[in-house]
């Protein structure tokens, strides 16, 4: 029963003691009723919105509050803090300042009473902010001089101390603040910043978790969804420190944990997609993980604050914590070198002046390969540009070009089996990127992007393997090879729209979207019989024995089989909605459905072509479960649906890659290297997790996962219509381009166990163990074997068109870490492969062998350069694995490697 403004006030800071702000901020706004003309009462008003981050609200009210109390010092500086988290900073540096800028009002509120700490504080931070580090110290100095006892202002104190590079006052003030305050984790998680910069991981981890642990006791000073995403932004620190200890597997689980608490915070989505991009194949011969590494760096640039600049996989793997949002010019380089000739350089300049943002990036990698024609050689250049049109609006744009040059680059049993003459270039220019994102009120924001993509690849090759299949009384009777000469020219233009909205309330999550692609591609295809060729068994000799070169399209030029030219579209529609429901403390429901229509060519990954087209529509469900019965604890269950784009189309979305800390956002499941394209794929997944956390520094999980993928295609090949068994051979059609339809079932079953520890303050080590079974159906469904009949021409080699392959693949992967403070640091892997296989026309026996990798090396003060040197694959042994199951190319000879990275 409040019956005067001042009971209101008071019962607004008792409720916000009990950490129940929108009930502290409704007495807050009963006292501003009850009391009109008092500035403190609106004054309270707005410091509580700003709790819920409502920076607009919180500034329209406290311009009340300060016309009616304009000498209120607190409502001054408050007024500065809101108009730095609009990144106004600068003024006209006189006594008092512009009111309209962040330190005019610090400067302001000073001259009011010159003892308030937090006026230096928030003067301190913004100098900070525009490059004037040792000036933002000396505020922050006099901030914690004025009131010591505030272990805040200690924490920021040290991390200023941090950021000029006096660690050794840093910690100080680190240590200080922990006592004052044991429940605040700020210093607890500044302390783990400086503990990764000075190369002390173990210990940083440690500090971070506790930091995690202590999240909650700043509930009586920000809403539940702004300390959600204080949470998002410690685990994505902490995945960062992870990875450091050679956790790679506790580092992507923590990853997605920072999404699950946070969807909308950029850093979160940022280190996911850096865990995305270590599982990449570097030779880009399979893309199961191109999609959400590709998508999360770009709903993380979205999101991110100009203060964050342009994010990338080059630049965002730069060492050592960003503390403060800072104008500055940065360069950072990579530089990799193997002893078989390959060598990497990598290099980027950035910068960020005020609400602007840019970074030019160039990247060149050659590899000659571990076999013949095994080379690849590959250019790309990248600007992007970011821009924050208002507070609330950001507009970023990018345009890129990129060169590959390569032979044979897929994964084979055999080496010995590749092309020897295979080779593809391909030039992107240009690729186009334009992003536009509004936040509405926190949590709430919507995004919109699109893309325009050009590439032009040329495939040349003498021996191109074709093949026919011979029709005679509705059955295929025969399927021969044919060999030749191949130069195939392929143009693709592509566009693509998406539209996303995000609501996220401290309970539900909610993201809607849709996304529409379209494009056209240009095929030309140019064959010729081999001259100067043996041609043993080629089934071209018999058509030209029995046919005579007019049967084929160009009769003034016998020798060419086929002229193709063809221009065929493609389409791509989705919707789709998921909704995250934090039922409990310990229990999250992940709900989703997307629809998808796909309109696109029947053949593109291999000639001959053809004008025929597919299309499909598909609804797909999404569930997932996270239950962390306790905070060391996480069971997760997930099942996803999804329909695979038009090649390069299905790359890069906005749409969430993840259900329960799961991807779903694949661009293939079956391996490249088995079966070529896939496009238009029905995928299903079952994934389910347990992981845990022990007080003695030891991480355990144990998941499973299976992976389906149904894909439904027209196989490149010629068709030939006739009765070739006697004379005097009935010809209803000349041989002409079509295609055999082929069902491909691919079923991916694996186990997973992981163990870590941590080991002192220096020493980390794991264990990994997976067993992968990988089966591939493959059904073409227009033959029936019991009619093929192989000595029609007499040249048709032993072939099945049913087949059920099967690899069994197990691993144990072992890792010792050593990190010291000096920054010198040591890595031993040792790697176990034993894999079998079935199914195979050829005998594949599979292979049982170890490889064992080392490397150390010595990172610089502050982590700006990393040297460092090892030997891969010590042992000197090669291998033979069936690409069935999913892996990288490993060295398959003793290979030293050198690695240089620098940051400034």
């Amino acid at each position: 029963n409040r019956r005067s403004a001042s009971e209101s006030l008071a019962e607004s800071y008792s409720l916000q003691s009990q950490s129940r702000l929108a009930e502290a901020l409704t007495a807050a706004r009963d006292a501003a009723a009850k009391s009109p003309q008092s500035g403190f009462a609106y004054a309270r008003v707005a410091e509580l919105e700003f709790c819920f981050g409502h920076t607009a609200a919180a500034l329209a009210t406290l311009d009340k509050a300060l016309q009616l109390s304009p000498r209120n010092a607190q409502a001054v500086a408050l007024k500065g803090f809101l108009l730095a988290a609009q990144n106004k900073i600068d003024d006209t540096d006189s006594a008092i300042g512009d009111r309209q800028s962040a330190i005019g009002n610090f400067n302001a509120a000073i001259a009011l009473d010159a003892a308030l700490g937090n006026a230096w504080l928030g003067r301190g931070l913004c100098k900070i902010k525009r490059g004037d580090a040792m000036g933002g110290r000396e505020d922050l100095l006099v901030a914690a001089a004025l009131e010591p006892q505030r272990a805040e202002l200690r924490s920021y104190l040290g991390k200023a101390y941090m950021h000029t590079g006096d660690d050794a006052h840093a910690a100080k003030e680190f240590e200080l603040a922990k006592k004052l305050d044991p429940k605040d984790p700020t210093a607890w998680l500044y302390s783990a910043l400086l503990n990764q910069q000075n190369n002390l991981i173990n210990d940083a981890i440690r500090d971070l978790e506790k930091s995690k642990e202590l999240n909650g006791n700043r509930s009586v000073y920000r809403s539940q969804l702004l300390l959600d995403q204080d949470q998002a932004v410690r685990s994505a620190n902490l995945a960062s420190m992870y990875r450091d200890a050679g956790m790679t597997e506790v580092s992507v689980r923590e990853a997605g944990r920072a999404v699950n608490s946070d969807y909308a915070n950029y850093s979160a989505h940022l280190f996911l997609a850096q865990s995305y991009e270590q599982l990449r194949d570097p030779n880009w011969s399979n893309l199961r993980y191109e999609t959400p590494a590709n998508s999360e760096y770009w709903i993380a640039n979205l999101l991110a604050p100009p203060g964050a600049g342009t994010l990338s996989p080059l630049i965002s793997e730069r060492p050592g914590a960003k503390l403060f949002g800072q104008d500055r010019f940065g360069v950072v380089s990579e530089t990799t070198y193997l002893s078989r000739g390959a060598w990497t350089e990598a290099g980027a300049q950035f910068g960020t002046f005020g609400n602007f943002s840019y970074d030019v990036e160039a990247k060149y990698s050659y590899d000659p390969g571990q076999r013949p024609n095994n080379d690849s050689e590959h250019r790309d250049l990248v600007l992007t540009l970011k821009q924050q049109l208002t507070p609330q609006d950001s507009v970023i744009f990018s345009v890129e070009q990129n060169q590959i040059n390569s032979g044979d680059v897929s994964q084979r049993y055999d080496p010995a089996t590749a092309s020897p003459d295979f080779r593809v270039d391909e030039k992107q220019e240009p690729n186009l990127f334009l992003g536009y994102h509004h936040e509405w009120s926190p949590g709430v924001h919507t995004l919109f992007f699109v893309s325009r993509g050009e590439a032009d690849v040329r495939v040349r090759t003498d021996y191109a393997v074709h093949r026919v299949g011979w029709h005679y009384q509705g059955d295929v009777t025969a399927t021969p090879l044919l060999l030749d000469r191949n130069q195939i020219d392929v143009s693709l233009e592509k566009y693509s729209a998406e539209l996303q909205q995000i609501w996220q309330l401290p309970e539900h999550t909610t993201v809607i979207g849709g996304l529409y692609s379209w494009g056209k591609l240009h095929f030309r295809n140019v064959e010729w019989y081999p001259y100067n060729t043996e041609t043993a068994g080629n089934v071209f000799d018999v058509f030209l024995g029995i046919l005579g070169a007019d049967t084929f399209n160009d009769p003034l030029h016998p020798f060419k089989i086929a002229d193709q030219n063809i221009t065929a579209d493609f389409h791509h529609l989705k919707l789709y909605g998921y909704h995250d429901w934090q039922i409990a403390d310990s229990l999250k429901l992940s709900v989703g459905i997307a629809y998808d229509y796909l309109h696109k060519p029947s053949v593109v990954d291999a000639a001959p072509f053809n004008d025929q087209t597919d299309s499909t529509s598909q609804l797909s469900p999404k569930a997932g479960l996270l239950w962390t019965p306790t905070p060391d604890t996480a069971v997760r269950a997930a099942y996803t649906r999804s329909l695979s784009g038009f090649i390069s189309d299905s790359g890069l979305r906005l749409e969430p890659t993840q259900v329960a800390g799961f991807n779903q956002a694949y661009r293939s499941l079956t391996p490249e290297s088995a079966v070529g394209d896939t496009s238009g794929s029905q995928f299903d997944t079952f994934q389910v997790s347990l992981e845990h956390k022990f007080d003695t520094g030891t991480y355990i999980a144990l998941s499973g996962e299976l992976l389906y993928s149904q894909t439904d295609k027209l196989e490149a090949a010629y068709n030939f219509y006739g009765d070739l068994t006697d004379p005097p051979y009935n010809i209803l059609y000349p041989i002409y381009p079509d295609g055999l339809r082929k069902k491909m079932d691919f079923r991916e079953r694996s186990l997973t166990f992981t163990v870590d520890q941590l080991l002192g303050r220096e020493w980390s080590a794991g264990a990994r163990y997976r067993l992968s079974q990988a089966n591939l159906d493959v059904n073409y469904t227009d033959i029936n074997p019991a009619t093929l009949d192989p000595f029609h021409t007499g040249s048709v080699i032993e072939w099945q068109p049913r087949q059920n392959l099967e690899s069994l693949l197990q691993t144990v992967n072992l890792h010792a870490n050593w990190n010291h403070s000096s920054g010198l640091f040591s890595v031993l892997e040792a790697n176990w492969y034993h894999q079998s296989n079935a199914g195979y026309s050829t005998d594949e026996p599979g292979d049982d062998f170890w490889q064992v990798n080392a490397y150390a090396g010595y990172r610089f003060w502050h982590r700006r350069a990393e040297l460092a040197v090892g030997l891969l694959n010590i042992g000197n042994q090669s291998y033979r694995l069936e690409p069935l199951n999913l892996q990288n190319e490993l060295a398959r000879s003793r290979t030293f490697f050198a690695r240089l990275r620098i940051s400034f």
